[in-house]
This record gives structure tokens, sequence and C-alpha cells, in this order.
């Protein structure tokens, strides 16, 4: 019986995806609110020194992301004006190097990406070619661990700034999309290492600067 109810839910759904669309919705297929996730890869790294003599660059935050969106789109014939929040982390969970001298370890990790941006765009049948441009924020953590004293602290850097870019969507059937884009967000932040840290000198500083993102997304519309 369980069995029966999920291959009729299973053909209902197919339904809808596979339903014929009206003559609006063909018209003008990229109007509607949509949801969506997406991945791909993320340029960024820490800078700033720790103990005079080590360098932070070599936080190398540089790997995967994933996340997801959520937008409406206004489409009148081939022209759209849209309006996309989305939001990221790093899948790898960050990066870490080793301090002999102390002994300690010292962490990097973005602790999200996020953005709220317009979107204009010119449709080509199924092809949407768009540029975007917004606001965006971004999160940092910098944490130090030294277990032979039992201490671990961090830093948290957070900075908002313009995020723009572009890209293009492909809508292989109405309701359903794909898309390849990259975005730059223009933030950074700076922040002296607090003196508790052991090891740290005056002057020791750690920060971030500019994240750029290419990615993939799979979008599905969820009104006309």
């Amino acid at each position: 019986m369980a069995l029966k109810k999920f291959y009729l839910a299973a053909a209902a759904m197919a339904a809808i995806v596979t339903a014929t669309p009206s003559e609006a919705q063909v018209r003008n297929p990229w109007n509607g609110m949509y949801v969506g996730l997406h991945g791909g890869y993320g340029w960024q790294d820490l800078k700033g020194t720790f103990n005079n003599a080590t360098s932070l660059s070599a936080l190398d935050l540089n790997g995967g992301i994933i996340g997801g969106q959520i937008g409406y789109n206004w489409q009148s014939d081939q022209f759209l004006l849209g309006l996309e929040l989305d939001a990221s982390t790093l899948a790898n969970g960050g990066s870490t190097i080793n301090i002999p001298a102390i002994p300690a370890t010292l962490s990097g990790d973005m602790s999200h990406i996020a953005s709220v941006r317009a979107r204009l765009g010119w449709a080509i049948n199924n092809w949407l070619l768009f540029g975007t441009i917004g606001w965006g924020y971004g999160e940092y953590k910098f944490t130090q661990n030294v277990p032979a004293l039992a201490f671990q602290d961090r830093v948290r850097m957070h900075d908002n700034g313009l995020t723009y870019g572009g890209g293009i969507e492909w809508m292989p059937f109405y309701g359903v999309s794909l898309r390849a884009e990259y975005l730059r967000y223009d933030i950074g932040a700076t922040r002296h290492i607090p003196p508790a840290f052991p090891g740290v000198l005056p002057g020791d500083r750690v920060g971030f600067d500019n994240i750029d993102v290419a990615r993939a997304a799979l979008n599905i519309k969820l009104s006309n």
C-alpha cells in the first residue's frame, strides 16, 4: 500500500513538471518565484601575521562551496528583471596550519557569505543571459588551539559591500533551469589578534579581502 502511494506521488510530481505550459507561460517562461541549490568553487585567503613570523596567507581557504537561493523574476517579452537572495558556506571546513614553536594550531574558516542582488537579463527562448549587482555579506573565523594550555579562542570578522557578476541560464523544460555564474564579493575586514592568544605579538593582525565565486545552480519554479 505504501509503495503504491509512493508511485502515485511520484507520478503526480512528474505530471506537474511535465505538464503543458499555458500560452502566458510559453510567452514569459522565466516569470515567477523560484528556489534552488548551488555548488561551485570560491577563491579567498586570510591575510596577516602571527608571532611576527608566521604568514597567515598559508591558511588557504580556496575550495568548494555549497548553498541555496530564492528569487523572483519579472519577464516582459525578452526583458527580465529579478531579485535574488542567496547564501553559501565552505564545503571543506576551512584550513589549519601548525606553529611548532608554541606549539599550537591556527585555523581559518568562512562561516558564510550571502547577498541580495538585482538581476537584469535578456531571454532568448529557453536561454537567459544576465548581469547581477547588489549587496553582499561575509563572516570569517580565525581560531587558535593550544592543547598544552587547554586554550582555544577565536576572532570573528565580518563585512558587507558591493557584490556583482553575471551568467547564463538554460531551461531544458518548463519550470526547471540550470545556471552557470560568476560572482565577486567586494568585501574585506582586518582585526588585531587579541593579546590573550599565546605567542601573539603587538601588531599581529588577521583579515580577509574579496571573494570570487564560480558556481552552477539548479532552480525550480514555484509560481508563474
